[in-house]
């Protein structure tokens, strides 16, 4: 009902503005380019009405705060809608014209490229979306306590990014980087991930080079941007404790600093064989307790306030245990989480 009304209430403003600036007698006489103007303010009205149901929605729903709900929308929008609008005009000019309809078909080919193009967008999306499950799904085969994880972190890194104001491109970006970020994981020996008891250092020490693993397998997949420097360096630290290079402040991208909090947020609200999920609060004070030693606290302050508007309800994990912190349920941002 939603997607019908909104185009719906879209066109039947732009139709009463074309009508009252007088365009329908522009085309009817084929007054070009007079005929330009009540069309042009047409469109605007059109992506006008779009962009603030859009961005109402948004709102209403808690998807981003309300300052930043349209943020970007009609810029977006206009574009497009222009476009296909001009084309129409010309189809209706030179169907009036003398030439006919036979002239005014010949707008059909433009449209047809424009929507050949499209096409090849969202087939191009979709080989990313796939690309991206096949490799999670491999890692959960390999690492039962990821199952699940992974998208919990995407979700959580877009909640961050959207608090922070990023545009939707870049959004879409740190949703990859929060469900690859354990992707490096695939090679790791998988006796180690499953093992049962404390990891020798020798084994950490292997464990810690899955960052790197990760970051070599995606080095190739342009799509995913500065998605590949989150997955290398979401286990670095602002203090500079962290792996796999030790970075610290702002040498560590913003992006794994996002990822960063989200992954350690999902690792304490998660429930696994030897330890319930912590409450979401507590979660929440922990991370708050660490912000400026083990993470941004301008990215912590970002979910804190994004969870205090939409929530959060984490799926139950896997099976397979974590053995990145001991049973006694060590603070998230103290232990060196596989």
């Amino acid at each position: 009902m939603w997607r019908a009304a909104q185009p719906a209430l879209a066109v039947w403003a732009a139709a009463r503005v074309h009508g009252t600036l007088g365009g329908e007698d522009a085309v009817a006489g084929s007054d070009f380019p007079y005929a330009l103007l009540p069309a042009g303010v047409a469109v605007l009205a059109f992506c006008l009405v779009l962009t603030a149901l859009d961005g109402g929605l948004r709102a209403a729903v808690g998807l981003m705060p309300v300052r930043r709900a349209w943020r970007g929308l009609l810029a977006r929008t206009l574009g497009p809608v222009a476009v296909h609008g001009l084309a129409g005009l010309m189809m209706a000019v030179l169907w009036r014209s003398p030439y006919g309809p036979v002239a005014a078909l010949l707008v059909l080919l433009p449209m047809c490229v424009s929507w050949w193009v499209f096409a090849q967008y969202h087939r191009e999306r979709a080989a990313h979306q796939a690309t991206i499950r096949a490799l999670v799904q491999a890692v959960d085969i390999k690492d039962g306590y990821t199952r699940g994880h992974s998208e919990r972190v995407g979700h959580a890194s877009v909640l961050i990014a959207r608090e922070l104001g990023m545009d939707d491109e870049r959004v879409e970006v740190l949703r990859f980087a929060g469900i690859l970020h354990d992707v490096g994981k695939l090679g790791v020996p998988t006796r180690l991930l499953r093992k049962n008891g404390p990891l020798t250092p020798e084994e950490r020490r292997i464990i810690e080079l899955h960052p790197e693993y990760g970051h070599e397998m995606v080095r190739g997949i342009s799509f995913l941007g500065e998605a590949r420097a989150a997955i290398l360096h979401h286990h670095e630290r602002l203090d500079g404790s962290g792996y796999p290079y030790g970075l610290a402040g702002d040498r560590i991208p913003e992006c794994a600093r996002i990822v960063a909090v989200a992954d350690a947020f999902d690792a304490m609200t998660s429930t696994r064989c030897y330890s319930r999920a912590r409450p979401v609060e507590a979660a929440l004070a922990e991370l708050e307790r660490c912000a400026g030693t083990h993470f941004d606290p301008r990215m912590v302050g970002a979910f804190v306030r994004a969870l205090a508007r939409s929530g959060w309800h984490p799926a139950v994990t896997a099976d397979e245990p974590d053995h990145d912190t001991p049973a006694t349920g060590r603070a998230a941002g103290t232990g060196t989480p596989r």
